[in-house]
């Protein structure tokens, strides 16, 4: 299995699982921006961990094509600059009203989970 495959197979699943399990138990996905702004440690922890998903796609795959290996591309920054937003500026988070954060984040979400079935369609057709 190339590398491609590979990382398209962990994100799209990863995402269609996540995305699945938030709309299935909103509130899960309200106890979890809850904890990302009011608990520093736990938005610190957050963080390293999207910088570490993300940066280690991209060094392993920076294919910037217009085709299912350019959204592993896309995800793959998306995550590192996701990371260091919110390690770097926590503050803007808490400014947000709470609802508007849930709302852009089911809309971001319900995007992502659409992506990433057509991405895994095409990674299981070929």
């Amino acid at each position: 299995m190339e590398v491609s495959t590979f990382l398209g197979l962990f994100w799209g699943w990863v995402t269609v699982i996540i995305s699945g399990i938030l709309f299935v138990r909103p509130s899960v996905l309200r106890e979890l921006k809850k904890l990302v702004v009011e608990d520093r440690g736990f938005g610190i922890m957050y963080g390293f961990l999207s910088i570490f998903l993300g940066l280690g796609t991209v060094i392993l795959h920076n294919v910037w094509e217009f085709s299912w290996q350019g959204l592993i591309t896309i995800i793959a920054w998306l995550s590192l600059l996701k990371g260091i937003y919110i390690i770097a500026y926590p503050e803007p988070s808490k400014k947000t009203d709470f609802e508007v954060r849930i709302l852009s984040t089911r809309i971001v979400l319900a995007i992502l989970a659409a992506l990433a079935v057509w991405m895994l369609v095409v990674i299981y057709m070929k």
